[in-house]
C-alpha cells in the first residue's frame, strides 16, 4: 500500500465543477460583521454628502439601527427616519437588507441600493429630491 496523501485541493473540485466560492460576497471582508459593513455604507455616503452640500449638511448625524418600532395598524416598514430640528438620520438596515428588492448579485449593487434610502433620508432633510441632491449628475448635455 502506498504512504501518498490525497491532496485537499482534489476534494475542494467535486464532479469537475470548479472550485468552490466563498459563502459571504466580496462586500463583507474576512473578519467584518454585516452591520459594520452597512455602517461604513452610511457613514461613507453621508460624508460624500457633506461634502457636495457642506453649509447646509454642516450638523449631519446620522445613526444606523436594526430596525424601526412597528405599530400593530402599520402597513409598511419605515427604511429611514429623519430629525429635522437635530439634522439627524437613522437608516434602518434590516429592512433594507431584506425587504422589497431583487436579490443583488454582487457588491455594486448592494452598496447602490443602501446609499439610495441614504440619499432619500438627506434629502428630506434639505426639502429636496433625491437626484437633486448631486445636480451635475443629471443635467442634460
Amino acid at each position: 500500500m502506498s504512504d501518498e496523501r490525497i491532496s485537499r485541493g482534489g476534494f475542494r473540485d467535486r464532479h469537475g465543477r470548479g472550485i468552490r466560492r466563498p459563502v459571504l460576497s466580496k462586500l463583507y471582508r474576512h473578519g467584518e460583521t454585516r452591520a459594520a459593513s452597512f455602517n461604513q455604507i452610511v457613514g461613507s455616503t453621508c460624508e460624500f454628502l457633506q461634502s457636495i452640500w457642506p453649509d447646509e449638511l454642516a450638523d449631519l448625524k446620522w445613526q444606523v439601527m436594526d430596525a424601526p418600532s412597528i405599530r400593530g395598524d402599520s402597513q409598511t416598514v419605515r427604511r429611514w427616519a429623519t430629525k429635522k430640528a437635530e439634522m439627524t438620520i437613522c437608516i434602518f438596515r434590516v429592512p433594507i437588507e431584506r425587504l422589497g428588492h431583487a436579490k443583488r448579485a454582487d457588491p455594486l449593487h448592494e452598496r447602490m441600493h443602501i446609499e439610495e434610502y441614504v440619499f432619500a433620508a438627506v434629502a428630506h432633510l434639505l426639502d429636496k429630491e433625491p437626484w437633486e441632491l448631486v445636480p451635475e449628475r443629471y443635467r442634460p448635455e
